[in-house]
């Protein structure tokens, strides 16, 4: 078993494209770990996690990362302070899409509090990342296919 996980960690994820790096960023009390996924694939390590993390992150995304770390799907690196930048709990976009494909309004949530929104999502909420909790497969499919918030499609 894998040692708690802990606000700061560098997680290191192998994907197909090479090693990327997230950050265990906050803990959210229904969803769990937030994990802020960072850009690039590096074929060794960096010299300086703090820089890595400084950045902007790709896409937030709330992932099970205790087990993930416990079964080896993943693996603590570093533990460096959460940047200034990325120290604020970020804030996330959902909307309900219907079977038939009729959404719903757009919803913007800032871990405690929801505004539904009576128009369409400006430039800059487009790149809130989705609120929900993804699987390990889906956290590499995205990493490895470079996702962006902005560029998903509901």
């Amino acid at each position: 078993m894998a040692k708690r996980a802990k606000i700061g960690d560098v997680i290191q994820i192998l994907t197909s494209g090479g090693v990327a790096y997230g950050q265990f960023t906050h803990k959210h009390g229904r969803f769990g770990p937030l994990l802020s996924v960072f850009d690039g694939f590096y074929a060794k390590a960096p010299d300086n996690f703090s820089q890595v993390v400084a950045e902007r992150p790709n896409f937030n995304t709330f992932f099970p990362l205790q087990p993930a770390l416990n079964e080896g799907l993943l693996s603590v690196v570093a533990n460096v302070p959460v940047a200034a930048s990325n120290s604020e709990f970020p804030k996330f976009r959902t909307r309900v899409v219907t079977p038939d494909g009729q959404c719903g309004p757009w919803w913007i949530w800032d871990g405690e509090n929801e505004e539904m929104l009576e128009r369409e999502l400006t430039p800059s909420e487009m790149r809130y990342s989705l609120r929900g909790i993804i699987s390990a497969p889906l956290l590499l499919e995205r990493i490895e296919q470079g996702y962006r918030p902005e560029i998903h499609d509901v």
